[in-house]
């Protein structure tokens, strides 16, 4: 049985969402392993209001591909068309609508969650200047995107009017709202590719893992790919239901693009070996290489409810596992002019022994070790800070 244009859309749409959202549920099972619920951050939240958009703008694209809507609708169009016609175009534009608003939600979100990751991660000082910037920017042009869909017809329900036609500019497939979501998606989507750019490249990995990374932020071509060509089959071609095709996968790439950092322990053996709870607990005889950091163990059943939840706050293990700076992701804190270069990995231990090392040009390195006993196994931890 063959399928319909229509049907086969729709299968796609729902597919897409369907890939979307196991992404997203594989973060915050990833969070939630790792930090429990008081280790959120402002982008582990975010990814919720994220996903809530997306759902219903999948409804709504759903619904609209089968009513249709009131943009560039032909005057015989018009003279054809019955009460119960104009009435399914009218509901069908109001869900278009709902659409442009739910998109602008999880697009800009997701923007600002990768920013936020940036900013969690990230301890170059000159990068982290960048950051709020566009953290403000980017906010503030989805904000104003959402202004102009509320304002640029006026009034509102002459967006979703038949008879008589409003013109072009008070339809949802509006060439100011095409043409402004663009150009402020292709603006902030370069500033987001950009300010990991300078981070990767002097990173001391294998060049396959270093390209990887490249790839993998740079991704985001994709989507400025797949929203300009959404432009040009709406203002161009004319032809809406191709465009709303590339919306979501413009859509499902972006939430893959946001959600891969956050997923990539799950990958690794030491997310499953150990255990579910605020601590590293690694045991002394576990080889390292000398660029991690791990917490001692906490007393508690490891595998209670309750430490998988973790309602009090716990070190995250892996905010650090992508964007590894060159100073081994220190803090880099420049007092005076010059006189002072402090590197701070971890906070001191108040049970731990400090053995001070002087070194030349005055900076002093701490080094601290806490021991602990827990179960018959010996655990330790160390944490060097240069003052």
């Amino acid at each position: 049985m063959a399928v319909s244009p229509l049907e086969a859309a729709l299968i796609e749409t729902w597919s897409l969402f369907a890939v979307g959202s196991i992404f997203i549920m594989l973060r915050v099972f990833s969070r939630l392993r790792m930090v429990g619920i008081s280790g959120f951050c402002a982008d582990d939240y975010m990814v919720f209001f994220a996903w809530a958009c997306y759902a219903v703008m999948t409804v709504a694209a759903h619904i609209v591909a089968g009513t249709g809507d009131t943009s560039y609708l032909t005057p015989e169009q018009l003279r054809s068309m019955t009460p119960e016609q104009v009435v399914l175009r009218q509901n069908g534009t109001k869900w278009f609508m709902v659409g442009w608003y739910t998109y602008v939600g999880l697009i800009w979100t997701l923007k600002l969650n990768m920013l936020f990751f940036y900013r969690r991660v990230v301890s170059v000082v000159w990068v982290n200047k960048f950051l709020v910037p566009t953290m403000v920017f980017v906010g503030g042009s989805g904000v104003s995107i959402w202004i102009l869909f509320a304002l640029g017809c006026r009034p509102f329900d002459k967006l979703w009017q038949v008879y008589p036609h409003p013109g072009p500019y008070c339809t949802p497939q509006s060439p100011a709202f095409l043409i402004t979501v663009l150009t402020l998606n292709l603006l902030t989507d370069t500033c987001i590719i950009l300010i990991p750019i300078p981070i990767i490249l002097p990173l001391r990995i294998s060049w396959p893992r270093k390209l990887g990374l490249v790839i993998l932020f740079c991704a985001g071509i994709f989507i400025m790919t797949a929203a300009i060509l959404r432009v040009c089959f709406v203002l161009k071609l004319k032809q809406g239901e191709t465009a709303a095709i590339w919306s979501c996968r413009e859509d499902v790439v972006a939430v893959i693009i946001g959600q891969a950092t956050m997923i990539r322990p799950l990958f690794t053996r030491r997310f499953w070996t150990n255990k579910p709870t605020g601590s590293s607990a690694y045991a002394s005889n576990q080889p390292s290489n000398g660029n991690e950091s791990h917490e001692l163990s906490r007393s508690g059943n490891p595998s209670s409810k309750a430490s998988w939840l973790r309602l009090r706050p716990v070190k995250d293990q892996y905010d650090v596992s992508v964007l590894r700076t060159k100073a081994n992701e220190s803090e880099e804190e420049i007092v005076g002019n010059g006189q002072k270069i402090g590197f701070v990995q971890n906070p001191p231990s108040p049970t731990s022994d400090q053995s001070d090392y002087k070194l030349a040009r005055g900076i002093t390195i701490k080094r601290e070790i806490g021991i602990s006993r827990e179960d018959g196994k010996h655990e330790y931890q160390q944490n060097w800070k240069a003052v």
